[in-house]
């Protein structure tokens, strides 16, 4: 595809859109010359740039003048709405609906000068936050342009309102890369096709993505395998990354004694020097953005960010007072810190100064005050989740800080992309890793986002859950042959290889081929005439399909409401075990402000404000993003590259690549002390199985390697039943981004150095002497091996409930209301219970697919396996007498065994012996 240049392709647009645009910029971006080529020609285009490029105007620029076109004199169109913009997140619909503002304006005011008739172009938002008024007016009388989300694209298409959408011309999806690798996408891909077969004509779809790899498997999620232009200009993206650690020594971080013996007993932690240099980079900066990788450190940063604000803003007035106490910045309290940052922290209950949380369990108010304020200056720093990583415009933010490494590559180019937001500007991010395990990924990570090595993106096949609740949805509306349904679901990309048995599968299981008197969930919600092959919805389906539509899993929160007479005003969401660890009376921080509980009922949790008093802060439970394998590798190459040089060259290597002296040093100093304890440091080349005894006795196995946790999860899950099948005990088994941690009884194995006829050498500490013949796998075996043991983990349990839920088999029965987690649970493993009696029964299969193919690396698994058979890569084996470096750092980032143990199969692991249908699995 040949890009006109900017001027020339500025001639396609009526005088008044021109006249604006050219009032407005000097000349178009390379990507909007290249968007609007394609986008006039009618073509499905793909727009491929990093952040700042202008993207959102080069989508919206056409279909904005073709509307006003339409609205200046020629042939009157009917109402409906012509444009749907889709966006991932409910913010970024919000922002872009204030952004369309101005070119809206804009051109108005250009028609007016030009003496033409000033074009009247509407422009809507619908998504969960929409008040039932909005959304009954938009019935009546629909916008020109309708910003929503991919649910709420669902639910209008699931309802009477679909018939203002017959006119569409133009779909829109924003962030594309953020949703084609996930279930959430296939469900989004799946509305898409069902829009399609309402219009006459087909809309032409536009997808706006930063970089994204491989950009061919994004282009065939757009259009389902359709043509697609792909505009992606050579990126000029200037990016300004830094890694610190404040500290020289971060294995010893132990605070000087208080001057006071009375004082409070110093803990060492890192968490003082980092909080205290972001409060100096917030101070430094107009605007700035703190990343952190999950809700409670988020709220916890926070209160100790404002804290230690106040703490400066105090002395500073006393200093004022009195001239003689200067203006030193107060000692970082390392008690206080390192308990806010573990799990039962507290906030003093400092008034907002510096900074506010914003995150998913925050309200939809809350949530919009805080952008509001950072844009218009108010605020200098938000903390917050991936809430704000994709492409909101937050106005002038000059600095992006990540606390511990970012989740992937392509996540932490997203993050820093938020400051230096406009076209040309420079994107400047600091990262402080929290441990020393961390400081290495971080650096690897940061490497990588400068080389612009981003992950590969995968197209879930065939998510049967997904499709199962569609299928619902469209026969609650309309009567469908199964043939005409099979070719719109294949249209789809992640169901294009779809074959009419498994879906035969499907439309059994929702035609009420499984007894509904073992599980009553399991009654028809579609009715099959097999003789005319048509499908018909049953009494309630539309009802069930759009009460319980999506992909996002119930977690059971509980909402968070002001107390008062009447509907109080929304604060947030508690995770249900924080909730259950609360009582009336006690007083929480959510949202940077602080709450006291006033009750409790089934489903909320009613406070009133308490400013300014000490609060518990919240935790929430919730699944961690493993490291991809191909970041893995990257990062055991990065380790051997550093082990195998000279010390004076790897550091000026590690400067060069933007971390500074003390984080350089420490990162040199953790892979040369691993080094010296255990002889080789873990690498893409080389994998160490370390083994000491715990305080216990009992033997502590850790098998460093850098593949990821999608590798590890399912490597452990072998090793630990290969060596309960040999020994006969239970094996803790622990995975992490950074290997596996086995726990083993002593059981006196016998020293295999020893002389046999010594009777002394057994019950010796010893640990298994063939303990490597079970941690190395065949490689033609791993599939088959994990295949079987997935059924019994608690992973699979989960991930069962949450499929089952998602295919309408679990569904709310009190819509609106809180459905507790435990009791999903109980549900799920009743279903379970009853699903597992049948090898064909989709849910199962989906479940085992999911466990397989999206949360496993099981390709990647097999790969390893063969490399060490191959001998590409060594296995070492070592003892120590106690953890080495990496050991510690692997350790540190042990949390709890067993996050679900609620979804355990009942009846000591039941479903252990699924028996699965190979031909449709």
């Amino acid at each position: 595809m040949t890009t006109e240049p900017g001027a020339d392709v500025l001639e396609r647009f009526s005088p008044a859109t021109r006249a604006w645009f050219s009032s407005s910029f000097t000349a178009p971006t390379a990507a909007q010359a290249g968007a609007w080529s394609a986008i006039s020609a009618g073509e499905h285009t793909l727009v491929v740039a990093p952040t700042g490029s202008g993207k959102t105007l080069a989508a919206f620029l056409w279909a904005i003048d073709r509307l006003s076109r339409g609205r200046t004199g020629e042939a009157e169109r009917p109402p409906g709405t012509r444009v749907v913009y889709i966006s991932p997140l409910k913010a970024l619909a919000v922002d872009v609906e204030r952004n369309l503002r101005s070119p809206l304006v804009g051109i108005g005011h250009a028609a007016d000068r030009l003496g033409l008739p000033r074009p009247e172009v509407t422009v809507g938002v619908r998504s969960g936050d929409t008040p039932a008024d909005q959304r009954r007016r938009f019935a009546r009388n629909p916008d020109d342009i309708l910003i929503t989300t991919p649910e709420s694209l669902y639910l209008l298409l699931t309802s009477q309102a679909r018939e203002a959408l017959r006119g569409v011309e133009t779909v829109i999806i924003d962030e594309v890369h953020a949703v084609a690798g996930t279930k959430r996408g296939a469900h989004l891909a799946l509305t898409l096709e069902r829009l399609d077969a309402l219009l006459p004509t087909p809309a032409q779809r536009i997808g706006l993505s930063a970089t994204v790899r491989p950009i061919e498997e994004v282009a065939r999620f757009l259009a389902g395998g359709r043509p697609v232009s792909v505009v992606q200009p050579p990126s000029e993206k200037q990016w300004d990354l830094r890694v610190v650690v404040p500290v020289e020594d971060m294995a010893s971080l132990a605070a000087p004694p208080p001057e006071d013996e009375d004082g409070p007993r110093q803990v060492p932690s890192i968490w003082p020097h980092v909080e205290e240099r972001i409060v100096d980079l917030v101070e430094a900066h107009r605007s700035t953005l703190v990343f952190a990788n999950s809700r409670r450190l988020a709220e916890r940063l926070t209160g100790r960010l404002n804290e230690i604000a106040a703490e400066r803003a105090e002395t500073q007035a006393l200093g004022t007072q009195n001239p003689s106490l200067g203006q030193a910045k107060p000692k970082p309290s390392a008690q206080a810190a390192a308990q806010v940052m573990g799990q039962a922290g507290a906030s003093a209950g400092a008034v907002p100064v510096i900074a506010r949380a914003h995150h998913g369990s925050v309200s939809h108010d809350q949530r919009k005050q805080t952008e509001e304020a950072l844009k218009a200056g108010h605020l200098p720093a938000v903390v917050a989740t991936s809430s704000l990583e994709l492409g909101i415009d937050m106005g002038a933010v000059d600095l992006v800080v990540q606390v511990e490494a970012p989740p992937s590559v392509a996540s932490g180019l997203q993050r820093v992309g938020r400051a230096g937001h406009q076209v040309g500007a420079v994107s400047r991010g600091v990262f402080f890793p929290k441990y020393r395990g961390d400081l290495v990924a971080t650096s690897v990570i940061v490497d990588r986002m400068r080389a612009g090595a981003i992950e590969q993106l995968h197209v879930p096949a065939n998510p049967l859950d997904v499709l199962a609740q569609q299928v619902v949805a469209m026969v609650a509306l309309d009567e469908w042959a199964v043939p005409d349904l099979l070719e719109l679901v294949r249209r789809a990309a992640p169901f294009a290889t779809l074959t009419r048995g498994v879906l035969d599968a499907v439309l059994d299981m929702l035609a009420g081929r499984y007894p509904a008197e073992e599980f009553a969930e399991l009654r028809p919600r579609l009715v099959w005439d097999r003789v005319t092959d048509t499908l018909t919805g049953r009494r309630g389906a539309q009802r069930i399909a759009v009460t319980n539509g999506g992909t996002i899993p119930d977690r059971g929160l509980f909402g968070v409401f002001i107390a008062g007479d009447g509907p109080g005003r929304r604060v947030g969401e508690l995770d249900e075990e924080m909730v259950y660890e609360s009582r009336v009376g006690d007083v929480i921080t959510l949202g940077t402000s602080t709450w006291r509980i006033q009750d409790i009922t089934h489903d909320q949790v009613l406070v009133s404000p308490a400013p300014g008093q000490p609060g518990r802060l919240p935790f929430w439970k919730g699944d961690t993003i493993g490291r991809p394998a191909e970041l893995g590798e990257a990062l055991g190459s990065f380790v051997r590259e550093l082990s195998t040089s000279d010390a004076v060259g790897a550091a000026e290597r590690l400067v060069a690549s933007g971390l500074d002296e003390l984080a350089a040093s420490n990162l040199l100093t953790y892979v040369a002390e691993q080094r010296e304890q255990t002889g080789q440091v873990p690498t893409d080349r080389t994998i160490v199985v370390e083994r000491f005894t715990d305080e216990l006795g009992d033997w502590r196995i850790v098998i460093h390697s850098p593949w990821g946790a999608r590798v590890h999860a399912p490597w452990s899950l072998a090793i630990a039943a290969r060596l309960r099948e040999r020994y006969g005990v239970d094996v803790q088994a622990m995975h992490a981004d950074d290997g596996i941690v086995l726990r083993l009884p002593d059981m006196g194995y016998a020293d295999p150095t020893a002389d046999p006829g010594d009777a002394d050498a057994w019950g010796a500490p010893s640990a298994p002497p063939d303990l490597m013949e079970h941690i190395v796998l065949d490689p033609e075996e791993v599939t088959a091996l994990v295949t079987e043991l997935v059924g019994g983990s608690a992973l699979f349990a989960s991930r069962f409930r949450e499929c089952a839920g998602r295919a309408l088999l679990l569904p709310n029965r009190r819509p609106g209301h809180r459905q507790a987690l435990w009791q999903q649970r109980q549900r799920s493993a009743a279903l379970l219970e009853v699903a597992s009696n049948y090898p064909a029964f989709p849910i199962v299969l989906e479940a085992v697919r999911e466990c397989l193919q999206d949360v496993f690396d099981l390709p990647a698994l097999v790969d390893l396996m063969g490399r060490i058979r191959d001998r590409r890569v060594q296995v070492v084996e070592v003892t120590t007498g106690r953890p080495s470096p990496f050991a510690q750092s692997l350790l540190f980032g042990y949390v709890a065994q067993f996050l679900y143990e609620g979804d355990s199969p009942l009846a000591e692991r039941r479903a252990a012996a699924l028996s699965l249908d190979p031909d449709l699995l």
